[in-house]
């Protein structure tokens, strides 16, 4: 249901270069004179009431008539709007009351709203009409719309047409088929980041696949070119050097088992003397674990000291803040007091402001019973307040005191554990390393029988020495026939045949894959532009004149933002077309907002004057709402008719 705005009266009152005027408006109304009549000034008055903003749509302009290039202070300024909103006749103000300081140099200007002579807050002002105030003044103001930045007109434009989906436009269009399914699955902006990240990761994989390929060529190439005759001849002399060396082996096995069995029955001695070692300095080490973990104790508990130290160092700097703090605001309701205590009945607020008489002996009364009033009403807030301070300035003291009673026992208690650190740490230095055993009867038994041993081992020297070399020689043909046998091996080419053809499949799927890519992001792209074209047109519906070009082909090709409204094809933003076609381009756009918006509500339409009377007249026809025009001619009164 359209809502209905119809604006019958403005009073103005000491506005602008009005000092008091009344303004009487039909369904079309001409505001007609010369520049400087005051035509802009009865708009403004309207834009001000409603909007606080003035024709040319600068937010808190300046109203307040002047005489003599001097602002008329000392009378408020006020507009009336007599409206009727769908039948009923609602009479909305706005007053500004202007107060200067004493010497001049600076004022406040205070804004005051009614509703039939009701007062309002500025919230219930707006609310009372239930109108998105944004959404009236661009109804009112045919440069209002366009005042907005492109992304918002776009925004505003497609929230008119609804939505038109991408499988929408895929699921209507035959050559984008293909694109349907997929859009069932996933958004347009999925598809392509998908695709344009697989068409960048094959990009970057071909290359490397085709140093694959020439190098698994390579490969093939150099072991068809190698001798494998050679390799099996170095084969065969390896392995019979190897049974003579394993041969040779087995001969000395019996001569070698006895040296053998003499090393490991050293091994054994000597972890027996290690063992009889340990166990000598067993008991040394448990006193030292005892006195190690005591002293973790008390390292733990020394931490915890310090932290609980810190913690109540910085609990009594708060409270000392905190006082310091009380102390000062005490200070300063006391000096509050003082002030407010010594204020006297000021006797020049009992003469009127307007016509500077004194009051009446009535109204003097009140003023001096109410100075009163406030004066003992806030000597009694301060001394409530006082009492709060004070009561917490000694509650924060006596807290105070409990931490710093607190801090004492803490550091007495650490300097107690510290000290008990310290006795521990002398104790376990004074405690030997190990004990020595070298004296006892059964370590030098033990150390006699490692000695017997070893005599026999040097006996069996040259057994050893042969033994390794062998062992060795080994090592050394083993090592040689496995290379021989890897060379042999690696002359195969199969394997390589295999993976070659692998390598050239899988190029093969990633160029098919980079095609793929590059038909759906083409698809895409033509979505796209269907999809543009087919908001474009849905917003175009709801204009006669205007058509709006929503998107630009860049310079790369691609598709981007505009919003340019235009008239006979060029834009009404700029002076590529002519002034009659800008001016009925911006009244068809407001015209077709108050359509979208339903709102019929006054459109102020300037510079009238530069249509032509068949344009003036396509105007009167165009606009579906109340519409006033201003005309500039060589009246030198102005005429509102």
């Amino acid at each position: 249901m359209c809502k209905v705005i119809r604006l019958k009266k403005l009073i103005l009152e000491n506005f602008m270069m009005y000092a008091q005027a009344e303004f009487n408006f039909s369904e079309l109304t001409r505001i007609m004179g010369k520049n400087g009549k005051g035509k802009s000034s009865i708009v403004n008055a309207y834009t001000w009431l409603l909007f606080n903003c003035d024709y040319e749509l600068n937010d808190n302009p300046a109203v307040r008539r002047t005489v003599d290039g001097k602002s008329v202070d000392d009378m408020d300024t006020a507009v009336t709007a007599v409206l009727d909103i769908d039948g009923k006749e609602v009479t909305a103000k706005k007053v500004q009351k202007r107060t200067c300081s004493k010497d001049g140099s600076s004022y406040k200007d205070d804004n005051k709203y009614f509703i039939n002579d009701v007062p309002k807050t500025l919230r219930d002002f707006n609310d009372y009409f239930e109108i998105d105030i944004a959404t009236w003044k661009m109804c009112s103001n045919i440069n209002a719309f366009l005042d907005k930045k492109p992304s918002e007109m776009r925004e505003f434009l497609f929230a008119q047409v609804g939505t038109i989906t991408d499988l929408d436009i895929a699921q209507g269009n035959e050559d984008l088929s293909e694109l349907a399914s997929l859009l069932e699955k996933y958004t347009a902006e999925e598809l392509s980041a998908m695709n344009k990240a697989t068409k960048a990761k094959v990009a970057k994989e071909i290359p490397v696949m085709d140093g694959q390929i020439k190098e698994k060529v390579r490969d093939i190439q150099i072991k068809s070119d190698i001798d494998t005759a050679e390799l099996v001849l170095q084969k065969n002399a390896l392995q019979e050097q190897l049974e003579q060396n394993l041969y040779k082996q087995t001969g000395n096995e019996n001569l070698l088992a006895e040296y053998d069995k003499a090393t490991q029955d050293i091994m054994q001695l000597q972890m027996k003397l290690s063992e009889m070692q340990n166990t000598a300095n067993s008991e040394l080490e448990s006193q030292r674990a005892e006195l190690r973990a005591t002293m973790m104790n008390k390292s733990v508990e020394i931490n915890s000291l310090k932290s609980s130290i810190r913690l109540a160092e910085n609990e009594i700097s708060n409270s000392n803040k905190k006082i310091t703090e009380l102390t000062e605001e005490k200070t300063r309701l006391r000096n509050a007091w003082k002030t407010v205590n010594a204020e006297k009945f000021d006797s020049n607020t009992a003469i009127c402001p307007t016509c500077h008489r004194e009051l009446p002996e009535e109204d003097v009364k009140n003023l001096m019973e109410t100075f009163e009033k406030s004066k003992t009403d806030r000597i009694g807030k301060i001394e409530t307040d006082g009492f709060k301070v004070k009561g917490e300035i000694e509650k924060e003291q006596q807290l105070l005191k409990d931490k710093e009673q607190l801090l004492s026992d803490l550091n007495e208690n650490f300097n107690t554990v510290n000290k008990e650190y310290a006795e521990i740490t002398t104790k376990l230095e004074s405690i030997p390393q190990y004990v020595d055993i070298h004296d006892r009867e059964d370590y030098k038994s033990v150390q006699a029988e490692i000695v017997r041993k070893e005599e026999l081992l040097k006996q069996s020297t040259s057994l050893s020495d042969i033994k390794k070399s062998l062992k060795l020689e080994e090592s050394e043909i083993r090592a040689q026939l496995a290379e021989v046998e890897k060379k042999i091996a690696s002359t195969n080419t199969e394997s390589d045949e295999t993976r070659l053809e692998e390598l050239r499949n899988q190029k093969t799927d990633l160029e098919q894959a980079k095609t793929d890519a590059e038909k759906i992001l083409a698809l895409l792209d033509q979505l796209d532009r269907a999809k543009n074209e087919a908001l474009t047109d849905a917003v175009n519906r709801h204009f006669s004149l205007v058509k709006w070009q929503l998107f630009d082909t860049a310079k790369n090709g691609n598709y981007k933002s505009v919003c340019i409204p235009t008239v006979e094809g060029k834009s009404i933003l700029t002076t590529m077309s002519n002034k009659g076609n800008r001016i009925l381009g911006r009244v068809d756009i407001c015209n077709s907002i108050q359509k979208m918006c339903g709102i019929s509500t006054p459109m102020f339409l300037d510079d009238s004057e530069s249509l032509d009377d068949d344009n003036q007249a396509k105007v009167a026809e165009m606009v579906d709402s109340q519409l006033i025009m201003l005309i500039v001619n060589e009246n030198e009164k102005l005429e509102v008719v």
